[in-house]
C-alpha cells in the first residue's frame, strides 16, 4: 500500500476526477488508477481488499464484462467515487464522495 501524504492523495484524486470528467477514462481505467495510483496494490491484493474475485477485477479493468453496479461501486469506493445512473435524463453520474463533486456523463 502506498504511503501518500494527505496533499499527495488529494492531488491524485483531483487528477483522477479531471480525467473522469473529461471522458479520458473508462470505468475499468478509473478502477485501475484507484488501485495503482492511490493504493499501489496488485490486482490480487485489491480484489481481496474490496472483496471481489481477482478474475472479476481483471475482466472489469480490461473492459471485458458488464458487472453489476454494486460491484463497480465496491471497486470505486476506496477512491471516494460512486457511479449512479439516472434513467429519466439518460446519463450517468460519477460522484466523488470525498469532496462532494458530481460529474455528469451524457
Amino acid at each position: 500500500m502506498l504511503n501518500l501524504s494527505l496533499e499527495e492523495r488529494k492531488a491524485r484524486i483531483q487528477n483522477l476526477q479531471r480525467d473522469v470528467n473529461e471522458g479520458r477514462l473508462s470505468i475499468g481505467d478509473t478502477i485501475k488508477r484507484i488501485r495503482v495510483d492511490l493504493y499501489g496494490m496488485t490486482q490480487t491484493r485489491y480484489a481481496q481488499f474490496v472483496q471481489v474475485s481477482d478474475k472479476t477485477l481483471r475482466e472489469i479493468e480490461k473492459g471485458n464484462t458488464d458487472p453489476r453496479l454494486s460491484i463497480i461501486n465496491r471497486l470505486l469506493s476506496p477512491g471516494g467515487f460512486k457511479l449512479s445512473c439516472v434513467s429519466d435524463t439518460m446519463h450517468c453520474r460519477v460522484e466523488d464522495a470525498t469532496y462532494g463533486a458530481t460529474y455528469d456523463k451524457r
